[in-house]
């Protein structure tokens, strides 16, 4: 029970801009929040720097201010640790999130065949599939981004529509494009 009181003072000294409760919140759950994220991340790294991003977002933004909003149907005591250890944990889910996200190996340089008639046989079939599948304004914005390597700004003002339309455009071709070079279509 003391425990209980003595989150509920530090959080009123937070309100209150002591920076000294701020120093006893991290001192008491530092070190639970980083074997949380570590667990989670696998990384003491990472882990450490989600901790470092989370406590100075905690003290710069306030967002202990936010404890009493959130969690007001809970138990006193337990306030401050239930909203540390959910913040830390979502922050490590988001994380994991943009890492599977962004994970996929990119090669640093572009395919080109050896062979000068295999490049232009991969050519001709990509320009079938483009006539036959693709619709039309996607063909188009497809044919400039690769083909022409225009920018998504240039090619929106060649085709009169906006870059997010162009990009969404590209987007359906490249879709269409992967689904008619799938393997079962090989």
């Amino acid at each position: 029970m003391q425990q209980n009181n003595q989150d509920a003072v530090l959080l009123e000294l937070l309100k209150n801009g002591s920076t000294e409760a701020f120093t006893a919140v991290y001192k008491k759950y530092n070190r639970i929040l980083m074997m949380l994220a570590t667990d989670m991340l696998k990384d003491e790294d990472k882990a450490q720097d989600v901790l470092q991003e989370f406590f100075l977002d905690f003290w710069q933004k306030k967002l202990f201010l936010k404890i009493d909003a959130n969690y007001q149907n809970r138990d006193s005591g337990c306030i401050m640790k239930s909203y540390l250890y959910a913040s830390v944990r979502n922050r490590c889910l988001n994380k994991i999130t943009r890492e599977r996200k962004f994970s996929c190996v990119i090669p640093d340089e572009a395919f080109l065949p050896d062979d000068p008639l295999e490049s232009k046989e991969i050519y001709c079939q990509v320009n079938i599939a483009l006539k036959k599948k693709v619709p039309p304004k996607s063909s188009t914005a497809f044919r400039l981004r690769h083909y022409d390597q225009k920018s998504h700004k240039e090619i929106a003002e060649e085709m009169n529509t906006s870059i997010q339309t162009v990009k969404n455009q590209i987007g359906t071709a490249v879709r269409i494009l992967r689904g008619y070079f799938a393997p079962a279509h090989l």
